[in-house]
């Protein structure tokens, strides 16, 4: 999409929460059309604005696996509990999953996406803005289970060995599709654009999968973990813009 405006909802309020400098919050279940150009639009008026619109491939590619992976844990998480299994329970994990594989498409992501909504499972994208610097946070309602904490860990090591996307795909050839590997492209575009890898970040916080990147602008930029002394962690709500998007078919 690279931040086309073509039938963007909200596009005024977008660009005039922008321009204002708020934070700015989507709520989501299952990565619509709807929502995919909403994320494209927001990350191209941001860069448009800081003057790097040279990011928007990358930003949005990344961005763009974190959302999916995040509405998809949630979902999972609904497949589970309708198969009577324990998504914590190593067995039953390997059980599920193998049910699972056999049963993934676009029809089951908007069923489950729907599912999850009726649950009470969402995803937010968060983007946070300064001159200084741009921070995407997404968080989605369920926490990373230990296997799947494992293999993430594992691919993103895997990734810090290597420079760029060629040299990964080089040494890795068909296995480019397996699972975590989206995260693995994450690192090696952040890396290509000269971004600091430790700027992308995957984890658990308060029983919830959280999603990280870090744009620095400036110099001056300051990530969440070191000194904030620009307040990033406490803006007033007042400077937030939320814009919440439910499952809808055909969206």
């Amino acid at each position: 999409m690279q931040g086309a405006d073509v039938d963007v909802k909200d596009r005024e309020r977008i660009l005039q929460a922008v321009n204002e400098g708020k934070r700015i919050r989507f709520v989501t279940y299952s990565l619509t059309d709807t929502m995919e150009r909403q994320l494209d639009f927001v990350i191209a008026a941001i860069l448009k604005k800081h003057h790097h619109p040279a990011l928007q491939s990358t930003l949005y590619s990344c961005l763009k696996e974190l959302v999916v992976n995040a509405t998809k844990a949630n979902a999972k998480r609904v497949y589970f509990e309708g198969l009577g299994l324990d998504i914590n329970d190593p067995d039953q994990y390997r059980s599920g999953m193998q049910k699972l594989k056999g049963s993934i498409s676009e029809k089951w992501i908007r069923e489950y996406g729907e599912k999850a909504r009726l649950r009470g499972l969402e995803t937010s994208i968060t983007f946070d803005h300064t001159d200084d610097g741009l921070r995407i946070l997404v968080l989605n309602d369920t926490d990373l289970i230990g296997a799947d904490e494992t293999r993430i860990r594992e691919k993103l090591s895997e990734g810090m060995s290597y420079d760029d996307l060629l040299s990964f795909y080089m040494a890795n050839g068909d296995q480019t599709e397996g699972e975590g590997m989206g995260l693995v492209m994450n690192l090696l575009l952040l890396k290509g654009e000269e971004i600091d890898p430790a700027l992308f970040r995957i984890g658990n916080i308060d029983g919830k999968t959280m999603g990280r990147i870090e744009i620095p602008f400036t110099e001056n930029f300051q990530s969440v973990r070191g000194k904030d002394p620009r307040g990033w962690k406490d803006r007033p709500a007042e400077e937030t813009i939320n814009l919440n998007f439910t499952t809808e078919p055909g969206s």
